[in-house]
């Protein structure tokens, strides 16, 4: 009987152990995941807010028209639909960054073309948890931003053709671009069942998709408004600062803002 009892004990122990160990792995790896993936990319929620940015590095700005950068949309991004990537550039325009995610920060944006200043791995934005028990990572578009130094300064500023202001490079990669301009998205997760009743299978996008014609009367409030256009941003990579007419010359470059529905 003891010898019965033993050999059952065994093979129980060994079982314990290995469903401890299972278990501290996966209490380790979601620990990981936590340190690594910001809230935005841990539990995702939809969006559809714009922003102009304009990168110079070393001198040279960044042509986000390029092939490299675009991505061809799906007609479904600008509906209640939350799209496997967070941002985008695509209609083939430069500077028009699409935030399809609550939450991005510029460290996010970066990151994702391949500038990492926030940490974590250098091919993901971090894994969604949303549809548990699958753990997403969420990777990056890819490497295509220039190569810099690992400590090249970022110079960051806001504003208009009118008038900027310096930004930290702390706030500009930290906070979340609504609380980093000042400005409030007008979509509003909690109630984009009801946007879509509004405005159904509307785009924020040039060409056949629109569904208000063109009208070159509106003010550039209005089409800041429609566009849900949180701000504008240049930011400066590279040791030295940049002077006023460097600065002043981006801003007097932000690309044209267009007729749209979303947000509006």
């Amino acid at each position: 009987m003891n010898k019965l009892k033993n050999f059952i004990k065994k093979p129980l122990g060994t079982v314990v152990a290995v469903l401890v160990l299972a278990l501290l792995s996966l209490v380790a790896f979601l620990g990981y995941v936590f340190a690594v993936s910001p809230m935005a990319i841990l539990n995702p929620k939809v969006e559809h807010a714009h922003a102009r940015l304009q990168l110079v590095a070393n001198g040279t700005a960044v042509n986000f028209s390029d092939d490299k950068y675009q991505e061809t949309y799906a007609k479904g991004s600008c509906s209640a639909e939350l799209p496997s990537s967070p941002i985008h550039f695509h209609d083939n325009k430069n500077q028009f960054v699409h935030l399809h995610w609550k939450g991005m920060t510029g460290g996010l944006l970066l990151k994702n073309y391949g500038w990492n200043y926030i940490g974590g791995q250098d091919e993901l934005l971090g894994y969604r948890l949303d549809e548990l028990p699958a753990v997403q990572p969420v990777p990056i578009y890819g490497n295509v931003l220039p190569d810099l130094k690992e400590d090249t300064k970022l110079w960051v500023y806001t504003g208009t053709t009118n008038d900027y202001e310096e930004r930290s490079q702390e706030d500009f990669t930290q906070q979340d671009l609504e609380t980093f301009f000042g400005k409030k998205s007008t979509i509003n997760p909690e109630s984009v069942s009801l946007l879509d009743a509004i405005f159904p299978r509307a785009y924020a996008h040039d060409g056949s998709h629109e569904s208000t014609p063109s009208d070159d009367n509106k003010s550039e409030e209005e089409l800041k408004r429609i566009n849900n256009l949180l701000g504008n941003v240049v930011v400066f990579a590279q040791n030295d600062k940049p002077s006023d007419q460097e600065i002043t010359r981006q801003f007097n470059n932000l690309e044209p803002l267009t007729d749209s529905v979303c947000g509006g």
